[in-house]
């Protein structure tokens, strides 16, 4: 049986050795430059053991024996002695007999002859070639055949222990010999020879020899390789620098590092600039082709190095000396050259590929080793061979990557491939042997391979992340988080990896970069670092039950494990010997406590480390500056940015330069900062809408279709988009897609066909293309869905094997006939007998067009769904990590390992299967990724370096509820002090970095449990680690100030406690101290909707009832008590002074909150809580420095907490708070306030607004006691204090109480007496005005009223007369100015008439217009006046326009406004006020007005407007007052007026006109009872009114023209009710104004006091009996009215009293001389036109009869309207007035006589035409009244010109011929007469003027009858009409 030789898979034949020197090159190591002039001499004097070992060998048996060997020896002894120099004997001479010997079978003698071969080899002495023998032109170099005889003496586990050691020993020299380094194949056969040594021998010393020996080589091998890289790297920046001298430019051009392309230094083409955007550093595959799995890693090959064979030649590089420089002079400064061992000299950079390649070879080798399978019987048993094998090849690869890193990240560490020259980098050559090695062991369930393979790998995450970055990420998810997802995994297992994970967790860098480049990168498979923080929150909250001696043994495991830490692990020394002696077997050993205990503390322990971690980051780490390397504007696009990478990468620099900080390994370093936070938060926003969109998919698949298309992750809604994306998404629930796609609706069907086209089954079986069709979803459930499916997949098959079947149809039933044969074989819901395979065949009958299907095709595919399930591989995978052991397959390493055993071990097995099946994944996975990127070699992922400390906060804010869970968790879970305190620091570091990145929901999160924690709400169970959780929550408050935001309610909710908590401890009585946390809870039942607005501090439900004192544990109160803790909470209120601006303010508001609670809770106990309110007021004393700035917010809130706590119910809060809100005061008062500034007036606000509040007497005495106080002390420090002052006194002055409004007026009289200057100083001069103003207004104290009215009269002279008023210096102009200087005045942006004058006079005002005493109100008037014309010479105008605008123009708005009406409180005062205070300030109007008529004469519209809505009024004494103060204002000014204010007075009496003319008339007939008034005026209708409505109103357009409506509220009036007018605003009107609506009688008796003519009085509507002519005297019986239509019939009555009260002023105001004389005549024509216009719209209303009768039948009045009076009256004073301006001589009417010609004329006419047709006997009265009228026109026509009267004759002559027809009058007769004579005159030259009158006379004195001439004319007239 032969010697079983270990090789590697795949090792070739050896092959003939060319003799042809390679074209390789190296430069001299170190320690070959230092013996390079060394010569031959020092060999010479160690010649000595070669002469021994010869003579040794040439007596010995075998040399006696062996002719051959006897006499090599002799020779070589001889030619030693004949020839004293060493130099100049052949080596060979000396290497035969030693090769001789070694084939000897003495033990001794071999053990010679490799001593003796092993030091000449040590001594350089098989350097040189052997002379050229011809007879054998092939011989290898003699150091090969050296290596070859030393491994030749190795045959099998029999060779002699002491030739084994011997064997290795010699190698040894061999490979650690620096002057002569083998390479190539023979470094490989020494290799390979001491691992065999290490594995076949049964000595289990020269095992441990050849273990340490194999490491030292494989060292020695990487340790040159470093060497060359530094000398590599000094050469090449070397060369830089002078090229950089040289040409700047070509420096820039360069493109490759000495022939190496760096863009495809991991063996792919470098990107385009045109790549992703994403931020890079080192190349790395970029996933877009297929999924990468762990099986990905099979057959991996990222590098080809088919010739890069074991065999290669052996090389010898040596040192050859400078030809000129002998021997003797050599020293180590000469210049050497490299050469090999023919002596051909290497260029440097060939050489170093020899060395790469080596070092290449020796980690292949060992990767290869590594990934063998271990044989069945074996693979339990850690001292097998195979096993052995396993973990010496996995130590030796941790060894290389842990002590060699330099060699795996170097940019200069290149290989070439056998494909082409280009050189590609060592880990992209050797990372497929890595990572396949990884991959097959990685998930061992062998617990020392399992632990060095996770070694490798950590060491990969440590120092290769950058480089493997999406490999790190296939083992990560696929090996070690999915063994933490498995419920059956072996605890050992997880245990290992948390230890891992928490080394991962104490390198911040690189959980930063973890971060980044996977939770960051969409194309990642999973978000790792989140899934990690959730393993280890979910382990670190997994509820274990232990005895305290299971813990005690964990504690003492823990101390044990603490402090025998492994050096190979951890320092990378020798690995730990795998001899069959040492290695044991691997026994479960019970620990005496559960595993999960040890994990537990582990993963608590890492999440704590990655807190600190990211704490260290944030504050030590780069920070964001680095990013300024690039300007954030100038940053168009991160193409300009990798273009500049590039260039700097390919013109010779390193890709990856060290880091600048840190003592992070070379494999973190990066290259320009490339993690822009801003970017990459946006990547991880489009992550995570990703998984949201893809989670809404799963929950319901139509809408998540929706999102996804609508987000962009779809590109657009064609079937074939939607059917790739559902296709290539692992996140996708198959479930939903199943169900998607078996719907019905059309549009699911066409992505259902586009999906199942996607997919290519060409020259696939049946069943594996069934199998592959149903892993992409699971089959939905309803069989109409089942059947879409399978037809269309039976289609798609037959188009890819059109030759399989007869037709679709035949796929399409063997489809459907599988899936039923699997639920069939696998459902464990089928009770029943299962499907044989001849049921089977016998349902697949004549299935293929009729012909049956071969039986054994049939039980082929029966066979293998019978025995391989078609199940999903994520239900196989969550069934797994759920720990269910499902049947598998007779394959595979589980079932050969229960075969093998006699018992059966399921567990293990368990274990065992899913170890298989994480390696084949992992493997699978692999492959995939590495076919990606062959297919897409330019698109590459670069890994992304950090450098911001800004990305912790993202990452804490996707990880801070797991770390929360699991640390507040914890600590409520465990009892030992050590675990609560690592709870504690991870809560502090938590809340650190929640502060530092201001993210709310975590900070408020984890500072609330850890309030919770403190358990102050139950002190009966407080205990040791609540005390801890104390002290955290105390240094938190300390360190984080800044930071805590809202969250210092919490904090100051827990100090709170913890003082009460203290006193409770020292002896007072719990239930005396108020409880915060109870009457929070309260608080938070009662209003919910104010506790959800923020997140508080809320106790748990499971409080448990309330504990009596004492019972808790005395040393938790003593602790409580200690000085401490007491320092501590008395440092956070101190250190206040030092929080910033912002968070001063967020604190002050906790504390006024807890200090709420802290009263609320107190309710009206005599001994309230008042903690919080004390360290308010010291917060506020150690914050006295601070800016006014900031104290101005901070009081904002403090003046809100002090008023709400000064109104409190319980008296001695409210005392405390006052008194504490005085002593503030004073203290403020002390900081001297500057002009301008109102902090004063601010921080005494409370104070007014308590005593405005508190309806508790002795509250506001102690207010005012106060202020008192502060006035006494403080009173010369006063500034803009005086203002919130006379506020508190003002409110004082409002009081019913008599002693508080006493003390309140003598103290501010006190001020007005002693302070006055001050307070003018102050600007608080207005604030006390008003104060006196209230106490005026005060009813109920009349004494108090009448001072105070006087002082404010006094007021104004007192002003006058004090210096520090700027008034007085114009008052005393010789004088100085004011005393006091200006810079102490309080700056005002108001005028000086708007800081003095305005509050006096408003105060005459508001007591005017509000004050409820008479004569108050009265005085007031009369004041306000006095003062406006004793003081208003001077205001300017602005003022006066100011004054009409606030003080006397409102007063009169009562009777514009309803809104003022409604403050009214009752008719009864507003009559009061009506008739005594408007009318009295109407006329004093006028008064002002005419008293300053210059300064005043702009506001003439103003006063007319005023007078208009005075004389619209329904009320008929304040329109009369109103008319009266009209021709007053016209009459007292009429000599100053110019012609734009007769314009301005015409236009008020037209604005009059055109209001009170009663156009409703014609329309109130034609409307409904109740739409009348909104139909006329646009308005919706209103409710129907009732006597209890006062407030209805109805309104009324008073003429077409845009007028503006009065709105007035009326009241209901009874039918029976003679008063049919309407009063003001609903008010009763006087009984006058009835008079022009009703009858005679009634006219004539309510007209008395009317000032109208004489003929005024007669009724101006006809009373008549029959309208339609009858004789009968019966008057109809009234129509019913509503109240609304009385209502509407009230205002058109209104209307026409007001029309003639307008016709009646025009009268009078127009016969005075003075007006006439000076009113222009055009504008006197244009108010003569209003005259006209209202004489024909009372002639057409008079003359409808209809509708006057109509009006008559509905009520509007007793008896039928007319408008007579208003026709007559308009007629008459037209014609009086324009036959005045036609007489008068003055040139000014004489120039416009032709104007007033031609109104006069035609009205004149008009008037005598419409008498003449007046009837006799029906309208005597009409005759009556218009008679004076027609005397007046004709005596005005009579006194004509004589040119103009005869112009007219034609006109006037048939009207007098017509009047001679009719009784006359004697008045009108005369006239007749006059006119007729005038005729005669005129016409005829006539003269009969003396017969004029006469016949009058004559009937004056016989009363003689009217002639019968006379009486048939009449008659005669009245039958011609």
């Amino acid at each position: 049986m032969g010697t079983p030789i270990i090789r590697e898979p795949g090792d070739a034949p050896e092959a003939p050795v060319s003799r042809t020197p390679p074209t390789r090159q190296r430069t001299e190591s170190v320690s070959t430059t230092a013996t390079a002039g060394g010569g031959r001499s020092s060999t010479r004097s160690s010649l000595v053991f070669v002469t021994t070992a010869l003579e040794t060998i040439a007596s010995s048996k075998d040399a006696r024996r062996n002719k051959k060997l006897g006499d090599a020896a002799q020779k070589a002894l001889s030619a030693i002695k004949s020839d004293g120099d060493p130099a100049r004997i052949n080596p060979e001479v000396l290497f035969e007999p030693l090769q001789l010997a070694s084939e000897a079978h003495t033990v001794q003698v071999v053990t010679t002859a490799l001593d003796c071969i092993g030091k000449l080899i040590s001594y350089s002495y098989f350097s040189s070639p052997a002379e050229p023998q011809p007879e054998s032109p092939e011989q290898p170099p003699l150091i090969e055949r050296a290596i070859d005889t030393i491994c030749d003496c190795f045959q099998s586990e029999a060779t002699p222990v002491e030739v084994q050691l011997q064997i290795v020993k010699s190698l040894l020299a061999a490979i650690l010999n620096d002057k002569i380094v083998v390479h190539g194949a023979g470094l490989l056969k020494a290799v390979r020879l001491t691992y065999n040594i290490f594995l076949l021998s049964k000595s289990s010393a020269n095992q441990q020899v050849a273990q340490g020996a194999l490491t030292q080589m494989v060292g020695t091998v990487f340790e040159r390789v470093k060497s060359r890289l530094a000398i590599k790297e000094q050469r090449i920046n070397l060369s830089k620098t002078s090229l950089g001298k040289e040409s700047d430019e070509t420096a820039e051009g360069e493109t490759s590092l000495d022939g190496i392309d760096v863009s495809t230094v991991n063996g792919d083409a470098a990107p385009s600039d045109t790549a992703s955007t994403a931020p890079s550093d080192m190349p790395v595959e970029k996933h877009d082709g297929p999924k990468i799995t762990l099986q990905s890693f099979e057959n991996r090959k990222s590098f080809d190095d088919a010739k890069i064979n074991d065999n290669a030649p052996t090389l010898v590089t040596r040192v050859k000396a400078h030809r000129k420089t002998s021997a003797k002079t050599a020293s180590t400064s000469d210049v050497s050259t490299p050469v090999d061992q023919n002596g051909h000299t290497l260029d440097e950079d060939e050489e170093d590929e020899i060395y790469i390649k080596d070092a290449y070879l020796v980690f292949r080798a060992m990767c290869r080793l590594s990934t063998k399978s271990v044989p069945v019987e074996h693979a339990l048993d850690v001292k097998s061979q195979s096993m052995r094998s396993k973990l010496l090849s996995l130590h030796i690869i941790h060894t290389i990557l842990y002590n060699h890193n330099s060699v795996f990240v170097s940019p200069y560490s290149t290989i070439k491939s056998s494909t082409h020259d280009e050189p590609t980098s060592f880990v992209q050559a050797i990372k497929q042997y890595l990572c396949l090695s990884l991959s097959r062991n990685g998930a061992s369930n062998v617990p020392r391979v399992f632990e060095v393979s996770l070694e490798i790998f950590w060491l990969m995450i440590k120092n290769l992340r950058v480089l493997l970055k999406k490999e790190v990420e296939v083992f990560l998810k696929e090996i070690y988080i999915a063994i933490l997802d498995k419920r059956a995994a072996p605890a050992w297992q997880k245990q290992a990896i948390l230890e891992v994970f928490n080394r991962l967790a104490a390198d911040g860098r690189a959980l930063v970069e973890v971060y980044l480049n996977y939770d960051c990168d969409r194309s990642a498979l999973d978000n790792i670092f989140e899934r990690m923080v959730e393993h280890l929150s979910r382990i670190a909250t997994v509820p274990i039950s232990v005895t305290q001696v299971q813990y005690q043994a964990f504690l003492e495991h823990q101390m044990k494990s603490n402090s025998s830490l492994s050096d190979w692990q951890h320092r990378g020394t020798i690995p730990p010997s795998l001899a069959t002696a040492a290695i044991g077997l691997n026994q479960d050993m019970d620990q005496g406590f559960p595993a999960e205990l040890s994990m537990k503390q582990e993963s608590l322990e890492a999440l704590v480390e990655i807190l600190r971690s990211l704490v260290n980051w944030s504050n030590n780490g780069p920070g964001a500056e680095r990013l300024s390397m690039r300007e954030p504007e100038s940053r168009n696009s991160m193409e300009d940015i990798r273009s500049s990478m590039e260039t700097r990468e390919t013109s010779g620099t390193s890709p990856i330069p060290p880091t600048t900080g840190g003592t992070d390994s070379p494999g973190t370093a990066t290259p320009i900062p490339e993690d822009d936070p801003g970017q990459l938060e946006r990547e991880k926003r489009r992550k995570t809408a990703m998984t949201n969109a893809v989670r809404q998919f799963n929950f319901k698949p139509k809408r998540g279709v929706k999102v996804l298309i609508k987000e962009g992750f779809i590109k657009s809604d064609s079937p074939q988009d939607i059917a790739v994306f559902l296709l290539g998404n692992d996140q996708i629930n198959k479930a939903s897609l199943g169900e998607f796609l078996g719907e019905g609706d059309e549009n699911n069907v066409k992505i259902m066909h586009a999906f199942i086209d996607s997919m290519d089954f060409r020259q696939t079986r049946f069943v594996d293309a069934l199998r592959r069709f149903l892993q992409s979803f699971r089959l939905p459930g309803e069989a109409q869905k089942i059947d879409r499916l399978m037809e269309k997949f039976a289609a798609r098959y037959i188009t890819g094997n059109p030759k399989a079947f007869a037709n679709a149809e035949t796929a399409y039933v063997l489809a459907y006939s599988v899936v039923m044969l699997n639920t069939d074989q696998h459902s464990p819901n089928i009770k029943n007998k299962r499907m044989t395979p001849e049921d089977f065949i016998k349902n697949n009958r004549g299935i293929n067009d009729g012909a049956d299907l071969p039986d054994d095709y049939l039980r082929g595919i029966f066979d293998e769904i019978a025995h391989n399930e078609i199940v999903l591989n994520t239900e196989r995978e969550n069934a797994a990590n759920l720990g269910m052991i499902q049947p598998v397959a007779n394959t595979g390493l589980a079932a050969s390992i229960g075969q093998a055993l006699s018992g059966r071990d399921l567990k293990r097995e368990a274990s065992a299967q899913a170890s298989e099946e994480i390696a084949s994944k992992t493997e699978l996975l692999y492959k995939t990724l590495l076919r990606s990127q062959r297919r897409s070699k330019a698109e590459v992922s670069r890994f992304i370096p950090a450098t911001s400390s800004k990305h912790v906060g993202p990452m804490f804010q996707v990880t801070w509820m797991p770390f929360l869970t699991a640390l507040s968790g914890a600590a409520q879970d465990t009892q030992n002090l050590e675990t609560v305190r690592l709870c504690m620091e991870g809560l502090r570091l938590a809340i650190r970095v929640a502060c530092e990145f201001d993210l709310e929901d975590p900070r408020q999160a984890f500072v609330a449990a850890l309030g919770r924690f403190t358990n102050l709400y139950n002190l009966s169970e407080m205990k040791a680690k609540n005390v801890e959780a104390l002290k955290v929550l105390i240094e938190v408050a300390h360190m984080e100030g800044n930071g805590l935001k809202q969250s210092w309610r919490d904090i100051l909710t827990c100090i709170s406690q913890l003082d009460r908590f203290q006193l409770i401890s020292t002896g007072v009585d719990e239930g005396a101290i108020p409880d915060v946390f109870k009457a929070g809870q309260q608080l938070a039942r009662t209003n919910t909707s104010s506790s959800a607005g923020r997140k508080s501090l809320n106790v748990p439900n499971r409080v448990r009832p309330r504990s009596s004192s004492g019972m808790y544990q005395s040393d938790i109160a003593e602790e409580s008590r200690s000085a401490d803790i007491i320092r501590g909470v008395d440092r956070i209120f101190t250190n206040t002074a030092n929080l910033s601006g912002e968070a001063i303010l967020h604190f002050v508001r906790a504390l006024t909150q807890v200090s709420w609670q802290e009263i609320q809770s107190s309710g009206q106990s005599q001994s309230p809580r008042t903690y919080s309110l004390q360290k308010l007021v010291e917060v506020c004393g150690y914050n006295m420095t601070r800016v006014r700035f900031e104290w101005t917010q901070i009081w904002a809130i403090l003046g809100s907490h002090f008023n709400q706590v000064g109104c409190h119910t319980n008296t001695t809060i409210v005392f405390f708070a006052l008194d504490s809100l005085r002593q503030l005061s004073m203290r403020f008062m002390e900081i001297e306030e500057l002009p301008g500034f109102k902090f004063q007036k601010d921080f005494l606000k409370p104070f007014e607004h308590v005593i405005g509040n508190s309806s508790v007497v002795p509250v506001k005495d102690m207010v005012l006691r106060c202020l008192i106080q502060m006035i006494q002390a403080r009173g010369e420090m006063i500034r803009s204090g005086w203002r919130t002052m006379f506020g508190v006194f003002t409110v004082a002055a409002r009081e019913p109480h008599e002693a508080i409004v006493n003390m309140a007026y003598d103290n501010v009289t006190h001020i007005y007496n002693t302070r006055f200057g001050v307070v003018i100083s102050q600007g608080a001069f207005a604030d006390l005005i008003v104060c006196f103003t209230q106490f005026a207004k005060n009813m109920r104290f009349q004494k108090k009223s009448l001072q105070a009215i006087e002082t404010l009269k006094s007021s104004v002279p007192k002003m006058l007369r004090t210096p520090e008023c700027p008034l007085s210096a114009k008052v005393e102009a010789k004088k100085e100015p004011a005393q006091m200087g200006e810079g102490e005045k309080q700056p005002s942006q108001q005028t000086q008439e708007e800081q003095f004058w305005f509050p006096v006079l408003f105060a005459f005002h508001d007591v005017l217009m509000t004050g409820e005493d008479l004569e108050v109100r009265s005085r007031a008037q009369r004041y306000l006046f006095e003062t406006l014309i004793n003081y208003g010479g001077d205001f300017p105008r602005d003022f006066w326009d100011t004054l009409w605008r606030q003080l006397l123009y409102p007063i009169f708005m009562v009777l514009r406004s309803k809104s003022e009406m409604s403050k009214v409180v009752n008719h009864e005062e507003l009559s009061v006020w009506l008739s005594t205070t408007m009318i009295e300030a109407l006329r004093n109007m006028i008064s002002l007005f005419t008293h300053f008529y210059d300064s005043l004469e702009y506001m003439l519209d103003r006063f007319l407007d005023l007078l208009t809505l005075c004389i619209c009024q329904e009320n008929d004494t304040l329109a009369r007052i109103g008319s009266n103060c009209l021709q007053q204002l016209i009459l007292q000014n009429v000599t100053k007026f110019e012609p734009e204010h007769w314009y301005k007075i015409v236009g008020a009496f037209v604005e009059l006109f055109n209001r009170t003319e009663a156009t409703a008339l014609f329309s109130a007939v034609t409307t409904s009872s109740l739409g009348l008034a909104s139909a006329s005026n646009g308005n919706k209708t209103p409710k129907t009114p009732t006597a209890a409505d006062p407030q209805f109103s109805s309104e009324l357009q008073l003429n077409e023209s845009s007028t503006p409506i009065v709105k007035e509220p009326s009241e209901s009036i009874p039918e029976d009710q003679d008063t049919t007018g309407l009063g003001i605003n609903g008010l009763q009107p006087t009984h006058s104004r009835t008079s022009t609506v009703t009858s005679d009688i009634s006219a004539t008796s309510s007209r008395q006091a009317s000032p109208l003519p004489k003929s005024a009085a007669v009724a101006e509507l006809e009373d008549y009996s029959n309208p339609e002519g009858g004789n009968s005297s019966i008057q109809q019986t009234p129509v019913p009215v509503s109240a609304a239509r009385r209502r509407l019939f009230n205002q058109i009555i209104t209307k026409c009293v007001l029309q003639l009260l307008m016709i009646e002023t025009v009268h009078e105001l127009f016969s005075n001389d003075a007006v006439y004389a000076q009113i222009p005549s055009d504008e006197l024509l244009r108010l003569m036109g209003l005259l006209k216009k209202s004489y024909h719209f009372a002639k057409r209303f008079n003359n409808d009869r209809d509708l006057r009768t109509r009006l008559w039948r509905e009520g509007f009045m007793k008896q039928p309207p007319n408008l007579l009076k208003q026709e007559s009256g308009a007629a008459s004073v037209y014609v009086s007035i324009l036959l005045r301006m036609y007489h008068d001589p003055s040139p000014k009417r004489a120039a416009s006589r032709d104007d007033t010609e031609q109104a006069l004329v035609p009205l004149c006419a008009d008037i005598v035409a419409s008498y003449v047709e007046l009837d006799e006997e029906t309208q005597q009265r009409n005759i009556v009244t218009w008679r004076p009228v027609v005397v007046d026109v004709l005596e005005g026509y009579t006194g004509f010109p004589p040119p103009e009267f005869e112009r007219h004759v034609g006109i006037f002559a048939p009207l007098i011929v017509a009047l001679l027809g009719r009784e006359m009058g004697p008045e009108l007769q005369r006239a007749v007469q006059g006119l007729l004579a005038r005729m005669f005159e005129v016409k005829m030259g006539v003269d009969c003027t003396a017969y004029v009158g006469m016949s009058s006379a004559l009937g004056s004195v016989g009363a003689t009858p009217t002639s019968p001439r006379g009486s048939l004319g009449g008659r005669r007239w009245s039958r011609g009409r």
